[in-house]
């Protein structure tokens, strides 16, 4: 088939708006049809389609007489004059006047009749929009697949980072854009091959989420003093408190950083603001309301001269598979009951010792509701629920034993942690030899517990630094690495055989030591 009638064509067929540039170059008809054109196809020529074709028109030299020189890809021809060879050599050669301020690589759009030179600022714009919305891309897949996980005490398909927080990040650009930065920061400590672009990634989307948050708050305190309806209020409200949430954990992820604690300080602040009382957007409410309630707990345990404020939840009902909810409000608690009673203990006030079953019995009664819910929540991995016994039975030792550190006598202390000790660690042993990656993310706080008590035993100490480290790598919490510094700064300081409760002398040195979460 060598000639085409356009008549003997389908009419209904898909056509194009112009001639494909074959067609063009051969002064002939097009048919249009689409894809390709079927003049094209039955000679066998490669039809280039009817879209936008890009080349480049001039570029500087790299090397040899001509470097650094913006020279012509293709000297202009005057038609109907002759040309020696010679004189195109020399044409092609021969230099602009102004070589400093010439475009670099300006691309030529091919049009139907001619070729137009598009503003080089247009073609870097274009390109920059299309590798950022690659990027993102790219960012919200790694926060899916790999962040998430690491953010909930167990993953699963009510996971609230994806049900939640993605969905919103989507409506919100303030929150999209700390999702990404929070994404970017992640992968810089787990790629560390391609850690310096990711760092700087990270650092320009802080700095963009920063400036739209600024701007919302703006809006927001505007909106307080118009007193706007309470949905809008409600709404904006929670953009921005999870928006600084994902600051707070962007900077857990960045080595020697403790940015978190000036984030967690604006969750709270926001908390302040927001309206507890309203029904709308309950459960996202309720969600970050667990999640502030996580880093106060674990990031209070370093704080001694601030206040602590404690935040109940909205609802009793965890929004997701949280099987630690009970230990992490336990925890807390006593964290608060020690600074209340160092604080009226500095004011001359006689303290009454602490009945220690009552911490016990509460902590017990926890572990043993939360065994009956895994154990009445059907699961066809048995390797999952037999790692998840595991990791709250240590949950469940180092609360205890950090209730005695925190709150016994020297005496009751130096009689009920031993045994404590010896469990938590055979529970930790047990955990880092079970092969369920799901939850071996949550060892770092018994790991921490295990490490205050170990300043007289050398092989621990080898064990817990080694378990610390593979577990930064592996969640990329670099957060933790302020954790083992202190623990090796506290085995140098008690190396002579002293028997110094770490809390004390966290309170002593707090000046010096850089803040911390165990996390």
């Amino acid at each position: 088939m060598r000639n085409i009638r356009l008549d003997s064509l389908s009419s209904d067929r898909e056509v194009a708006s112009q001639n494909c540039k074959t067609c063009v170059r051969r002064r002939i008809k097009c048919d249009r049809s689409v894809p390709s054109c079927q003049k094209c196809c039955s000679r066998g020529l490669e039809c280039p389609g009817y879209g936008l074709r890009l080349r480049w028109d001039q570029g500087v030299a790299s090397r040899g007489k001509l470097m650094g020189k913006s020279v012509p890809l293709r000297p202009q021809i005057k038609h109907g004059v002759p040309r020696t060879h010679k004189q195109s050599r020399t044409l092609r050669m021969k230099k602009h006047t102004d070589d400093e301020n010439s475009p670099r690589c300006q691309p030529q759009i091919a049009t139907g009749n001619s070729l137009a030179v598009l503003h080089t600022k247009q073609n870097v714009e274009l390109v920059d929009r299309h590798v950022r919305q690659a990027a993102h891309a790219v960012l919200f897949q790694h926060f899916n697949h790999e962040v998430a996980s690491k953010l909930a005490w167990l993953d699963g398909p009510k996971n609230p980072w994806r049900t939640l927080v993605l969905p919103l990040a989507q409506r919100s650009s303030c929150l999209r854009l700390s999702t990404l930065g929070l994404a970017a920061a992640h992968m810089s400590v787990v790629s560390p091959q391609d850690k310096a672009a990711l760092v700087q990634i990270h650092r320009n989307l802080r700095d963009a989420t920063l400036c739209h948050l600024n701007r919302q708050m703006e809006s927001e305190l505007k909106r307080g003093v118009a007193r706007c309806d309470k949905i809008t209020e409600a709404s904006v409200l929670i953009e921005i408190i999870l928006t600084m949430i994902s600051l707070c954990y962007a900077e857990m992820f960045i080595p020697n950083s403790t940015r978190w604690r000036l984030h967690l300080s604006g969750v709270r602040t926001g908390f302040d603001r927001y309206d507890l009382a309203n029904p709308h957007e309950k459960v996202i409410s309720q969600f970050f309301i667990e999640e502030l309630d996580y880093l106060e707990a674990f990031g209070s345990i370093s704080t001694f001269s601030s206040a602590l404020r404690r935040h109940r939840p909205i609802s009793q009902h965890a929004t997701s598979d949280d099987y630690f909810k009970e230990f992490t409000e336990a925890l807390y608690e006593i964290t608060v009951t020690e600074r209340t009673r160092d604080n009226a203990f500095r004011t001359g006030k006689i303290l009454a010792g602490t009945d220690m079953t009552v911490w016990q019995d509460k902590l017990t009664r926890s572990y043993d509701s939360v065994c009956a819910r895994i154990d009445s929540t059907p699961s066809q991995d048995v390797s999952l629920q037999i790692g998840l016994k595991s990791v709250l039975k240590a949950q469940y030792y180092a609360c205890l034993v950090y209730s005695y550190q925190a709150l016994a006598s020297e005496a009751e202390r130096s009689v009920a942690t031993p045994p404590l000790l010896d469990c938590l660690y055979n529970e930790i042993i047990f955990m880092t030899s079970w092969p369920t990656e799901s939850v071996s993310h949550n060892i770092s706080f018994p790991l921490f517990i295990l490490g205050t008590a170990s300043q007289l035993y050398t092989e621990k100490q080898v064990m817990i630094e080694r378990l610390f480290t593979e577990n930064i790598a592996a969640t990329g919490f670099s957060c933790n690495s302020a954790v083992l510094q202190f623990l090796r700064d506290f085995w140098n300081a008690t190396a002579a055989g002293s028997t110094q409760n770490w809390i004390q002398y966290a309170r002593d040195n707090e000046e010096r030591i850089s803040p911390f979460i165990v996390f």
